[in-house]
C-alpha cells in the first residue's frame, strides 16, 4: 500500500475509535516489524512494534495477567491475576479486541470473592445484569487491539497507587475495585451510573471493610 493509503486506513481506524480526524496532524509512516510472544504459562500475549530501520521500539501491547503493567513495581497477587484473567475471558467471549474497565467489572463479579466484590454485590450489582448491559450496549472501542485498552490501563495504575498509599505489599482485587471506583469517566463508571450506584459511598464502604 502507498503511504497515502496507509494514512487513510489509520484515519478510518481512529474514527471508529471516536477520534476526530481534525485532532490528528503531521502523519508519519514508518516500516515497522511486529514481534509477538505468547505467555509461557497462559494464553497471554506481548507484542512489540519495532522500527525496521533504527531498531527503536515504538510501542507495545500486552494482554494477560502476567503482562499487566506494574506501576510502582508492585506485583499483582494470585487473586488479582485471576480477576485479570477473567476480565480477559469476558472480553474474548464478546468478540472484543481490547480489555476495558467494563470487562474488569465483570471479572470482579465472576471472581465473586473478597471485600471488593462484596461491596459491589451488596450495592445490588449482579453479574448477569451487568453482562447483559455490556453485551447490549457494546464495550466502547479502544485503541489497544488484543491488549489492555486505555481505560483498563488507567484502572491498573490507580489500583497500584492505592496499594502503595495503603501500604499493602501486593495489588489485590480490592485495589482493582478501588481503581474502578476512581476511574473518573470511563466504561466502568458508566456501568455504575446506569445501575444507580453512588461511587463515593461504595469507595467509603470498601475502605472501611479493608481497614477492619
Amino acid at each position: 500500500m502507498t503511504h497515502e493509503a496507509l494514512i487513510a486506513k489509520a484515519l478510518e481506524h481512529a474514527k471508529a475509535c471516536g477520534i476526530a480526524a481534525e485532532q490528528l496532524a503531521t502523519p508519519r509512516v514508518r516500516d515497522v516489524a511486529l514481534v509477538s510472544f505468547r505467555g509461557r504459562h497462559s494464553s497471554g500475549q506481548a507484542k512489540f512494534y519495532v522500527d525496521v530501520e533504527t531498531g527503536e521500539v515504538i510501542g507495545g501491547e500486552f494482554c494477560g495477567p502476567e503482562f499487566a503493567p506494574k506501576a510502582t513495581g508492585r506485583e499483582f497477587s494470585k487473586r488479582a491475576q485471576r480477576v485479570l484473567a477473567l476480565a480477559s475471558e469476558e472480553s474474548r467471549s464478546m468478540g472484543c479486541e481490547h480489555v476495558g474497565s467494563d470487562h474488569l467489572v465483570l471479572g470482579v463479579l465472576v471472581f465473586g470473592e473478597g471485600v471488593g466484590a462484596d461491596v459491589l454485590l451488596s450495592a445490588g450489582l449482579r453479574l448477569a445484569t451487568v453482562r447483559t448491559r455490556v453485551r447490549t450496549t457494546g464495550s466502547p472501542p479502544e485503541l489497544a487491539p488484543t491488549g489492555y485498552g486505555p481505560s483498563m490501563r488507567n484502572v491498573l495504575r490507580l489500583s497500584s497507587r492505592f496499594a502503595d498509599e495503603l501500604g499493602h505489599a501486593d495489588i489485590e482485587p480490592e485495589h482493582l475495585v478501588l481503581g474502578l471506583l476512581n476511574e473518573g469517566d470511563g466504561p466502568a463508571i458508566r456501568i455504575f451510573q446506569h445501575f444507580g450506584l453512588d461511587v463515593g459511598d461504595l469507595k467509603a464502604a470498601l475502605l472501611r471493610k479493608m481497614s477492619e
